[in-house]
């Protein structure tokens, strides 16, 4: 039988209220409310892991594993986090940025389109590295971002 969190009393299973001192019950639930359990809670860190790294979509688990108290005291899954973050600022930069920054309105920008196809492609190409890294349970730091991304791991706990 569960307890007050404020005194101690003894409360019902499905109680909101404590009936000694009123106090609500953190976890009390209504009659015929769905108990909705964390979808996190059977997740393992390697599955968490995996999950950042997926090509471009692999940003939104990156900041639900952020923000997630299960993983907020997890180094390995909030560097894996970072990592995939920052990898996908640098793809936003090399897709978005530069093109618009520096090659607006450019005739014969076509050697420039070359190297900035080739990074993206490194970028993907990481991506997929880190990913089967993951998989195998082994974490890899990338040159800078991984060390960014171990700044922040470090800074948050």
């Amino acid at each position: 039988m569960p307890f007050c969190t404020n005194c101690g009393g003894n409360v019902g299973g499905n109680a909101r209220f404590c009936p000694n001192c009123g106090t609500p019950q953190p976890n009390a639930q209504m009659p015929g409310e769905p108990q909705f359990t964390d979808f996190l809670s059977g997740m393992s860190d390697r599955t968490a892991s995996i999950l950042c790294y997926i090509p471009v979509f692999g940003v939104i688990p990156a900041i639900v594993f952020l923000a997630a108290r299960k993983y907020r005291l997890n180094s390995r899954v909030r560097f894996d986090a970072f990592q995939a973050l920052y990898l996908f600022v640098a793809w936003l930069i090399v897709s978005s940025a530069i093109p618009t920054l520096l090659f607006t309105g450019v005739p014969g920008a076509g050697l420039e389109s070359a190297v900035l196809g080739l990074l993206k492609l490194a970028i993907f190409i990481c991506w997929i590295y880190l990913l089967i890294k993951a998989a195998q349970e082994r974490q890899v730091r990338l040159p800078i971002i991984g060390d960014l991304a171990a700044r922040s791991t470090t800074e948050q706990l």
